[in-house]
């Protein structure tokens, strides 16, 4: 399993097992994982939004690292404290997806800049990706702070969302 490390930070792909356990038994994989467990679970949002890349990553399972949440561990607590989304391989324009979240206790702490910054930098250093790509609720600003503070540039946007942009 490909992991990254940042300065404060590891980053880990989810097999479809982990991302399976993620979902269902969250307390099951950070023992696995020999994780402290976290103080809150997942809301039932994003748990649906990772069944979604559970059913793609099952579909091919071979390049899981495309289809998976990346989750965020703080290396000196040793907890989650939020994961990436990558939502599938790059499109023909060299596009790739990427959704976040951070658990409440953990933010505010630069945690997701730090971690988007490093997965950025690495989907971008594949020959098959150009650009990543974020969306985000209209009025979710501390995600655009994120995304400003680590370099995305605003390039669309609808009535609901705006459309950020990594090159």
């Amino acid at each position: 399993m490909k992991e990254m490390i940042t300065e404060r930070l590891r980053l880990i792909p989810l097999n479809a097992e982990n991302l399976k356990l993620l979902i269902d038994n969250q307390k099951e994989l950070e023992r696995r994982l020999s994780l402290k467990e976290s103080a809150t679970s997942l809301s039932t949002e994003i748990k649906q939004a990772m069944k979604i890349r559970l059913s793609r990553l099952l579909e091919d399972e071979e390049n899981f690292i495309w289809y998976t949440n990346w989750i965020i561990i703080l290396q000196n607590a040793n907890c989650i404290v939020g994961g990436v989304m990558v939502k599938g391989i790059p499109n023909s324009d060299g596009e790739v997806v990427i959704g976040y979240y951070t658990l409440p206790e953990h933010q505010g702490n630069g945690y997701m800049t730090e971690a988007i910054l490093n997965l950025k930098n690495w989907l971008l250093s594949q020959s098959n990706v150009r650009y990543v790509i974020a969306d985000t609720d209209r009025n979710n600003i501390p995600s655009h702070k994120v995304l400003k503070k680590a370099s995305a540039e605003m390039y669309k946007e609808t009535d609901e969302l705006l459309f950020w942009r990594f090159t």
